[in-house]
């Protein structure tokens, strides 16, 4: 597993592109973590 690209695709889809994920942060910006983890646009 590559770790340098897995930290940058989830630094792009929390700071960037969170919509591009399916992903929904709450009001203090924060996101569910099997959100994420389900959030790959790829897989």
């Amino acid at each position: 597993m590559n770790y340098e690209k897995l930290s940058k695709e989830v630094s792009y889809a929390l700071r960037h592109a969170p919509w591009e994920y399916e992903l929904e942060m709450d009001e203090e910006g924060w996101v569910n973590t099997e959100q994420l983890l389900r959030g790959d646009k790829n897989g």
